[in-house]
């Protein structure tokens, strides 16, 4: 902690504990105060990753309370945010009996609808023609790992998210799993990690937890929609179904490119399953959690 920047966001607190995710340019730290207050330090090399999260943190992350953390600090030059440290644990991390995952998941859907709800919705009138722009252009290169198959039902896949009608748009996590969802011994959830934050079309906040984990576990899909209060609707799932397809392909192309080899092996996972199901919703890959007891 010897950047100038940090030295007078954070003062003297000490590290205790590194959540820096492996393969990413991201710096999560843990401090303490001497006061024994613990606080969250995070420095993102991407710019629109980092103001993407302090817009989060400023807009939309208050409503929740001490469900999300609150923005202390932040300093736009050195793209440094210091923030409060919310109580609980990763999902994933987690060995949970049945009752106690299926009330992690109503929460946890629960807490979603209430970010949802920070902010008055929107439309965004050329949604799905500006996605399938983005992603054909992340197609240029010739060295992307996409071919056969993969190529020929994701073409289909962005043909149909170009031809989309105007979405009705929403504030939206986009990377709302198991990974930053986290859970304590008071039975509530927490959320965490907004740099992937923004209005974005409604249904799409739901597709990486589906991809994840209520494919295959019914009990925790039925609590999860009981918590959010409703099932996606037909307008939802169809974005779901195309995004299935879309998002994982960007994703491989991206992390790919950037060697970032994990995050590469979960899209191809999740690709290979979705280009198999087409044109049926694609099953995703469920990841089990954790031998760690609450």
């Amino acid at each position: 902690m010897n950047s100038p920047a940090i030295v007078k966001m954070a003062g003297p607190a000490e590290i205790v504990a590194d959540h820096s995710w492996p393969g990413t340019s991201t710096t999560v730290l843990r401090l303490r105060a001497p006061d024994g207050r613990q606080m969250i330090l995070k420095t993102n090399t991407s710019s629109d990753s980092f103001r993407r999260e302090v817009t989060a943190l400023t807009r939309w992350a208050p409503a929740l309370n001490a469900s999300a953390p609150q923005l202390l600090d932040a300093d736009e030059d050195a793209q440094i945010l210091l923030m409060t440290a919310v109580t609980g644990q990763p999902l994933q991390s987690l060995t949970l009996t049945t009752r106690q995952e299926q009330r992690a998941y109503e929460r946890a859907g629960a807490l979603l609808a209430r970010f949802h709800a920070t902010a008055p919705p929107t439309i965004l009138p050329a949604f799905g023609a500006e996605r399938a722009t983005y992603i054909r252009a992340q197609m240029t290169n010739g060295t992307h790992p996409l071919a056969g198959a993969d190529l020929a039902v994701l073409n289909e896949a962005l043909h149909l998210l170009a031809a989309l009608p105007p979405q009705r748009a929403q504030p939206s996590h986009l990377d709302f799993t198991s990974r930053n969802i986290l859970w304590s011994t008071d039975a509530e959830t927490r959320v965490i990690d907004f740099e992937t934050s923004r209005y974005e079309a409604v249904g799409r906040d739901f597709l990486r937890i589906t991809q994840r984990t209520l494919y295959h576990r019914r009990d925790l899909r039925t609590a999860f929609y009981r918590g959010y209060g409703r099932e996606p609707d037909r307008a939802e799932s169809e974005l779901m179904r195309i995004c299935t397809v879309t998002d994982a392909a960007a994703i491989l192309v991206t992390a790919t490119a950037r060697g970032q080899h994990a995050f590469a092996a979960e899209a191809r996972s999740l690709l290979t399953a979705a280009i198999r199901a087409w044109p049926a919703p694609a099953p995703g890959t469920a990841v089990p959690h954790g031998q760690r007891p609450l």
